[in-house]
């Protein structure tokens, strides 16, 4: 009996050693697993006035609310056997074409006083990209969308105002709110985006190309058809909601002049048409920089499919989504997880620029500090940029990724343009020739990202 103590004593202090040397070493142990706590709220980011629209080249004031713009909150918290907080994260996802940098810091100015127990920096926003929203900043675009000699048209910074005390108001109703419950994970597929530039024999690349030249090629680049997904459920083994990535930005009805949130109004109809009206649905756009709804070839034949069905373009696209969900809802049932890792790091990168600078015309924010946000949440991960980033990046960082599944997240917490491959920067095109980071900067984020999320495995 002595010596299998002994034994089990000399084991124990060679584990602890080894623990003390692999600290020293540098290497980061993992997260700490805890007790999962989520809050959901959501709120109406809609403008009570006719607004210019912001998405095109050419200035639209709405004519009307085609159908209601959304921020969906939701707060993830763990906490040990005492109850003391482990980390923390409150995702907002926005109904708009980005996030401008002004909102983001004004949120987390605002947000002491309303939650003292909630790190400001823990609290980053995204877009779903549609095109039919109000600007946030007044002066962004180079005036491109000035209002100011039209009284009945609601300003930037009107809008601005407005939305920054919404979100403040869901933020905090969803980390006061917060209580026990549990996460699972699926990964189905939903054919929604489709890379949007078409290469000719010369070399050249134009975005929405015509296909049915004699000199077109090929398309540029891949497409991801994949639909990661996130179950959130409460203590009683109850869905609450859940969060939808889709490698596509919701442009499907750009052009409308009429206030629109586009197809992830019709997706959550859909979904909660099948689910319950009472469900949170918390949308977010993979890295689709070259990405689009619209498609550049075999549209007839799409078109006569989907007019069979009796449906829309953007009515079809919520067909495929909740499709897929409803395809992996079963098995995600099945997997609750109620205690997981749990680690949200915030980085700040400097990435490298063109020299000479060539801005795009909407740029608004300061790209010298590129805000990452990086989550451990069990095997899962979740990495965000704030550019329109090319497919091939996020592909990228997802190949490398230790985790089981990545979630990639672009347009978060400000707006700095497109970064393209070296493919389209060599092929040209709209995206591909006004920019402020290139590939060279891309392959830093994607080394820093990566980096970052293998110290949240190792």
């Amino acid at each position: 009996m002595k010596a299998m103590f002994s034994g089990r004593v000399g084991l124990w202090i060679l584990g602890v050693a080894a623990l003390i040397s692999f600290v020293d070493s540098g290497w980061t142990v993992s997260p700490a697993t805890g007790d999962l706590w989520i809050g959901w709220a959501s709120t109406e980011i809609t403008p009570d006035r006719p607004v210019a629209l912001v998405g095109q080249k050419h200035k639209r004031v709405s004519t009307r609310v085609r159908d209601p713009l959304t921020a969906t909150a939701l707060a993830i918290e763990t906490k040990n056997e005492q109850g003391d907080m482990i980390d923390q994260a409150v995702m907002v996802s926005c109904d708009l074409i980005f996030i401008a940098g002004w909102t983001q810091t004004e949120i987390r100015k605002r947000l002491p006083s309303l939650a003292p127990d909630l790190d400001p920096n823990k609290v980053f926003l995204n877009a779903t990209h549609t095109h039919t929203g109000p600007q946030q900043v007044a002066g962004s675009f180079r005036g491109l969308y000035d209002v100011s000699a039209d009284p009945d048209v609601m300003s930037a910074t009107d809008y601005g105002d407005f939305l920054v005390d919404r979100l403040l108001g869901a933020i905090t109703e969803a980390w006061k709110h917060r209580s026990p419950g549990g996460v699972s994970w699926g990964l189905g597929h939903a054919v929604v985006g489709h890379n949007r530039r078409a290469v000719y024999f010369d070399g050249t690349t134009q975005m929405y190309g015509k296909t049915n030249r004699e000199d077109f090629d090929r398309v540029e680049g891949y497409e991801d058809h994949s639909l990661p997904l996130l179950f959130f459920w409460d203590r009683d083994g109850r869905m609450t909601g859940m969060v939808v990535n889709l490698t596509c930005p919701a442009q499907e009805t750009e052009s409308l002049s009429e206030v629109s949130a586009d197809f992830w109004h019709d997706i959550r109809e859909e979904f909660r048409n099948r689910h319950g009206g009472s469900l949170f649905l918390f949308p977010q756009c993979g890295s689709a920089g070259d990405i689009s709804p619209h498609l550049i070839y075999r549209r007839a034949a799409e078109d006569r499919m989907r007019e069979r069905r009796g449906l829309d373009r953007r009515g079809e696209i919520a067909r495929r989504v909740v499709d897929g969900i409803d395809a992996i809802l079963p098995y995600a049932d099945s997997d609750k997880r109620f205690a997981v890792p749990f680690e949200h790091k915030v980085d700040w990168l400097d990435l490298p620029q063109l020299d000479p600078p060539n801005p795009p015309f909407y740029l608004t924010d300061d790209p010298c500090r590129t805000e990452v946000h990086l989550i451990r949440l069990g095997d899962i991960a979740i990495a965000s940029n704030p550019f329109e980033l090319y497919l091939d990046y996020g592909v990228r960082i997802q190949a490398r990724s230790p985790a089981l599944l990545t979630l990639i997240v672009q347009l978060s917490t400000m707006k700095l343009g497109y970064l393209p491959t070296e493919q389209a920067v060599q092929g040209g095109g709209y995206s591909a020739v006004q920019y402020l980071v290139g590939p060279e900067g891309g392959t830093v984020l994607v080394d820093k990202t990566v980096s970052g999320l293998k110290e949240m495995w190792e």
